[in-house]
């Protein structure tokens, strides 16, 4: 591959990771010849792995972060996904969205919160690695250093025993009572059928994690699932002054050679203070549906002033806005 095919290569790697250049250059020269930028999982287990993480990022991180969701970057391969978490922050609050744990509920049944099984496998230097008991499955965590790894599992296993809890993540090498009995019982959200088969969309999304930053705008990204998992939804809050960038998002979404296997099926303007901007998108086999909603919003900056700074600098490195493509008889209410 000569050094052209590497830098564009690269360019378009961080793009959809938000990897930094060098790292970006790195990875594309090492990569075999016809080799995807952007793999899927090679293993069904780890396929529907990440579609469970991708679930409990979208319900843990709801903070405001400089990056979307807190993940500076992520990186790929066929048989693990790196997640870059920017501070202490979005790695204490990812943590007790995936780390697996039994909590008492007022109905007298407990219930198990987390990735049911998970256990960490390795600690590194700048993080841990992640894996479900007795499955090809890999998710490596790296952030601002091991101390702050630890410091975030210890506050968290402390919570989950002040409240009656119990910190399954800790059974090292072994499923806890509890556990066996939720998974025995079919409990986990990757069980269902609907859940299985649109598993590739949550997963392909978060392998492309960093367009949310580095072709669109918002400065708050939340989200969740609904249909059993065939329908996700992106919220995507912007500053009233800024760009939207729904086309640019589009066009790297469904790009027939890095994006996902979606179709345009419809879009609305976004009217201040009536309705929602929604663009709608579904994959051809109709397994699976994605809708973003844009919205303008400008939150009180109190004591996030440096937070809004860095948000700000991010946003303003992308400033041309395309416009949408019509969609003849479309909806975006799915």
């Amino acid at each position: 591959m000569s050094a052209s095919q590497i830098s564009s290569r690269a360019r378009a790697y961080a793009l959809y990771t938000g990897a930094p250049r060098q790292l970006a250059c790195d990875v594309v020269a090492a990569l075999p010849p016809d080799t995807p930028l952007i793999p899927a999982p090679a293993e069904h287990a780890q396929l529907l792995f990440e579609s469970e993480i991708f679930y409990w990022v979208l319900n843990s991180q709801r903070h405001f972060f400089e990056y979307p969701l807190g993940i500076r970057y992520v990186q790929p391969t066929a048989a693990s996904l790196r997640l870059h978490l920017e501070s202490n922050t979005s790695l204490d609050s990812l943590l007790c969205g995936l780390l697996p744990c039994r909590m008492p509920m007022r109905t007298g049944r407990d219930e198990i919160y987390g990735l049911n099984g998970v256990r960490i496998c390795a600690r590194t230097e700048r993080g841990i690695e992640l894996h479900r008991l007795g499955q090809p499955t890999s998710l490596q965590l790296t952030g601002p250093s091991r101390r702050a790894f630890e410091k975030a599992e210890a506050a968290l296993a402390q919570r989950v025993e002040d409240n009656g809890g119990e910190a399954c993540w800790l059974a090292e090498g072994t499923w806890t009572d509890y556990e066996k009995q939720w998974d025995d019982e079919r409990q986990p959200i990757a069980y269902d059928s609907i859940w299985r088969a649109a598993a590739w969309l949550p997963s392909g999304l978060l392998r492309r994690l960093g367009l949310l930053h580095t072709v669109a705008v918002p400065q708050v990204v939340t989200g969740h699932e609904a249909r059993l998992g065939e329908f996700w939804v992106l919220e995507m809050d912007h500053f009233s002054d800024t760009g939207l960038r729904r086309a640019e998002l589009l066009q790297a979404l469904t790009d027939p050679v890095n994006g996902l296997p979606l179709e345009l099926r419809g879009h609305r303007d976004l009217t201040p203070g009536e309705g929602l901007g929604l663009v709608l998108l579904k994959s051809p086999d109709r397994s699976a549906t994605l809708q973003l909603r844009y919205d303008r919003v400008d939150y009180p900056e109190k004591d996030r002033a440096d937070m809004f700074r860095a948000i700000r600098q991010r946003i303003g490195k992308l400033t041309s806005e395309a416009p949408l493509p019509l969609v003849p008889g479309g909806r975006a209410d799915g």
